[in-house]
This record gives structure tokens, sequence and C-alpha cells, in this order.
């Protein structure tokens, strides 16, 4: 978590909720999907986690959300990058579900913030 020093926590979680509440579903999706081939395998797997977490949410099984990705339930959990790719385009096509899923990686997986899209955490800085 270097690029946020000792920023606690809650802050981290409240700038990325008010970050993601004001971008477009699409908008999300499409940084995150430039994004994943480049990330490294620990944040990929926090970020499957947490969409899975969002779906989860809202009834839907983790299998069910890869079968709706067209992705194998296999794939995902290892980090493949076209499977999560497809997760991603999935959950963009489920209003809310991306911007649910990452206020759910900022409180689950705070140390991975780092790994996710330059622009996102620069957002993410200016707003703490």
């Amino acid at each position: 978590m270097s690029h946020f020093g000792n920023v606690p926590a809650e802050s981290i979680v409240d700038a990325v909720e008010k970050h993601v509440a004001k971008m477009d579903d699409g908008e999300l999706a499409s940084l995150l999907v430039d994004a994943v081939a480049t990330m490294p395998d620990a944040a990929r797997s926090a970020l499957v986690s947490a969409i899975f977490d969002a779906f989860r949410d809202r009834g839907e099984s983790s299998e069910d959300a890869a079968e709706g990705a067209n992705a194998s339930l296999a794939d995902l959990e290892s980090g493949d990058v076209r499977a999560v790719a497809a997760l991603l385009n999935y959950a963009r096509q489920n209003t809310g579900v991306l911007k649910e899923a990452m206020t759910l990686f900022a409180e689950e997986h705070t140390a991975q913030i780092d790994a996710l899209p330059r622009s996102f955490v620069d957002a993410i800085a200016q707003r703490l």
C-alpha cells in the first residue's frame, strides 16, 4: 500500500466508493479490462474474488457468474487474463456490480489497491 502511506483503510474505502459512484459502469469495466493483463496475480485474484462477492450479494453464485461470462470457474480462480476480462465484461452488463466490487476490493484487499490502473489509483489518492 505504498502509494497511500499511513492512510487508514476506512479512508481508502470511502475514497474508492465515492470515486466509483461517479463513474459509468462501462468506463470502469474498460479501465479494468485494459489493465488486467499487467496486474500482479494476487491483485487479479483479489479482483475476481471481489466481483464474485458482489454477484453473491445479488444472489448469483460464483458458478453462475462464471457461466454468464462464458469462462470456466477454474480459469477465473487461477486468474487467467482472458477469463478475468470476460468476467469484467459480464459484470459491466449488470448495473452496479463493478462499483460494488471495487468497494469490496478496497475493503477486503486494501494492500492490492496500488495494483489497479494508475489513473484509478491517482484519482483515489486525490480524494484523500
